[in-house]
C-alpha cells in the first residue's frame, strides 16, 4: 500500500513539472484583456432593483389554515454589476420570521439565468430561470433542500407595471416527480417602495 502511494507521488509530481513548463508566459496587459466583457443580458435583471414590500398567503401541506406572508426585499447589483443579490426579510405567520439570500446572474455557456437561494429555515437552492420580454415574466425551476429533504420548485414573477410583481411559488418533495404531493404555494404581490 505504501509503495503504490509513493509510486503515485512520485508519478503526479513527475507530470505536474512536466506540465508546469507547457503554460505560456503572459503580461499583466494580456491577462487583463482575456477578462470577459459584462454580458448584456444582465440589464434585464434592472427591473428588480430597488426595496419591494410583499404581502401574500402560504399553504403548507398539513395545515388547514393559510399562513399570511408580509416582508421586505432589497435587491441590488454586486460583484461589480455581474450579480443582483437579494436580501429579504419575511413574516410567515405563527412560522416565525425567516431572513433569505437570493443570487442571481447570467450563464454564457448555458445561456440562461442562474439563482441561487438560502434562508434562515434552514432551505438552499439552486437554479434556471428564463425571462419573457412579451409578458414581462419570468419563469423559474430550482431544486434544493430543507429540513425536510431534497426539494424542487418553480415558480413565476410577472411585472405588472415597473412598481408591481405578482409572484408565485410552489414547491414538492424532489423524489415526486408527477407533482402529486405538493407541500408549499406561495402567492404575493410586492410593491416598490
Amino acid at each position: 500500500m505504501y509503495r503504490r502511494m509513493m509510486t503515485g507521488t512520485i508519478l503526479a509530481t513527475f507530470t505536474m513539472a512536466g506540465l508546469s513548463g507547457c503554460m505560456p508566459e503572459m503580461t499583466m496587459e494580456e491577462m487583463a484583456q482575456m477578462r470577459p466583457e459584462r454580458p448584456v443580458e444582465l440589464d434585464k435583471l434592472n427591473a428588480w432593483v430597488g426595496t419591494w414590500k410583499a404581502s401574500g398567503t402560504v399553504k403548507m401541506m398539513g395545515i388547514d389554515e393559510e399562513i399570511t406572508l408580509s416582508g421586505t426585499s432589497q435587491n441590488a447589483w454586486g460583484v461589480d454589476r455581474w450579480c443582483l443579490l437579494e436580501h429579504g426579510e419575511y413574516e410567515m405567520g405563527a412560522m416565525g420570521k425567516m431572513n433569505g439570500l437570493g443570487v442571481w446572474t447570467w450563464d454564457t455557456k448555458a445561456k440562461r439565468f442562474r439563482s441561487s437561494w438560502f434562508d434562515s429555515m434552514g432551505g438552499t437552492g439552486s437554479g434556471t430561470a428564463k425571462y419573457d420580454e412579451m409578458t414581462r415574466t419570468w419563469t423559474m425551476n430550482m431544486r434544493g433542500k430543507g429540513p425536510g429533504g431534497a426539494t424542487r420548485g418553480k415558480g413565476y414573477v410577472r411585472f405588472v407595471d415597473d412598481d408591481t410583481m405578482e409572484w408565485a411559488w410552489q414547491e414538492w418533495p424532489a423524489w415526486d416527480l408527477l407533482g402529486l404531493f405538493k407541500f408549499m404555494d406561495m402567492k404575493a404581490t410586492s410593491t416598490r417602495q
